[in-house]
């Protein structure tokens, strides 16, 4: 028997009665309480399901088909997600070629500059943004000045007054812009990228982390942590296998090699991404790689599903 006040008074009630009173009014709350908080192992089950595509420069790699059109029927066999353009100038012909095989652009790289003496874009530039409201395509800029390179204070200036009105014209159509960090142009490093872009402080303007740039400009020892940093403010990222070590010091053949091949394991930096929130584009950097383009090709998507079927099974 339990003692209780009611009203005031002492009476005496059977244990077990008691047991139910309590857990009627206890059970709403922890069915409430349920729907907030995390289910254990809530990881079980997640995909690497981000796009994965090729550069445009995957075709400038051995015995690689100069058609528009044999390019992207290469592209679609091998498995890829998407191919991406490079410039204006060719971008409807391009685009049209990828359309009769089902194939989607996502991410053109385009560049941008404030030269005085230099428009800061091609005038197509605005005619492919109106044309891709749609196509979720990314322009990712590469950023050029010669006059500003050691001037980072004015240059910084002049470049955010240029992205923001590129930004706002651009979110009229849907279109998503990024600053892509380029060894030995403006802005070369993640830190600089990310002070401009919120500097410009736009929703469609986010960052680029192209990991042979990052290697060879920051090395390997903050990777994670920059990485981690960039997450909220990324659009795309960049993959290709690479050698561990001074990363510094190396060459870009050791820096970027077909995906699977080098001593520098980018799968870490995958998970971490996903793991972080990442839900954007991966894109496979193919600079100036001597392997035949298919074969290339072949071991990277090859190498890409091996990071699905071991991101899954650690999921488990």
């Amino acid at each position: 028997m339990a003692r209780q006040k009611c009203g005031g008074l002492d009476e005496q009630i059977p244990t077990g009665y008691l047991k139910i009173i309590t857990m009627k009014k206890i059970l709403p709350i922890l069915l409430v309480a349920a729907l907030f908080l995390p289910l254990s192992g809530s990881a079980k089950g997640k995909k690497l399901d981000n796009p994965f595509y090729c550069f445009n420069n995957a075709m400038t790699l051995p015995n690689a088909p100069t058609d528009y059109s044999e390019q992207a029927r290469l592209v679609k066999e091998l498995g890829l997600d998407g191919f991406g353009a490079k410039g204006e100038e060719n971008y409807f012909a391009f685009r049209k070629a990828l359309d009769l095989v089902g194939m989607k652009i996502p991410e053109i790289y385009i560049p941008f500059n404030i030269e005085p003496d230099k428009p800061a874009y091609n005038p197509l530039l605005k005619d492919l943004i109106k044309d891709s409201g749609n196509r979720d395509l990314l322009v990712s800029l590469h950023l050029h000045s010669e006059q500003y390179k050691n001037n980072k204070e004015e240059g910084d200036l002049r470049f955010v007054k240029l992205l923001t009105e590129l930004a706002d014209f651009a979110a009229q159509y849907h279109v998503k812009l990024a600053i892509y960090p380029h060894v030995d142009f403006y802005c070369e490093s993640m830190d600089h990228t990310l002070k401009l872009v919120k500097m410009v402080n736009r929703p469609n303007l986010g960052a680029v982390l192209n990991l042979c740039h990052f290697l060879k400009v920051e090395g390997a020892e903050n990777l994670e942590q920059k990485a981690k940093e960039a997450i909220p403010y990324l659009f795309m990222v960049s993959v290709s296998g690479a050698d561990a070590g001074d990363t510094k010091q190396m060459k870009w053949d050791r820096l970027i090699q077909p995906l699977g091949k080098g001593s520098f394991d980018p799968y870490p930096l995958v998970r971490l991404l996903k793991e972080n929130g990442y839900n954007g584009i991966f894109g496979l950097q193919c600079y100036n790689i001597k392997q035949d383009c298919r074969e290339a090709l072949t071991l990277s998507v090859k190498s890409w599903k091996g990071y699905k079927k071991r991101y899954a099974k650690e999921m488990k």
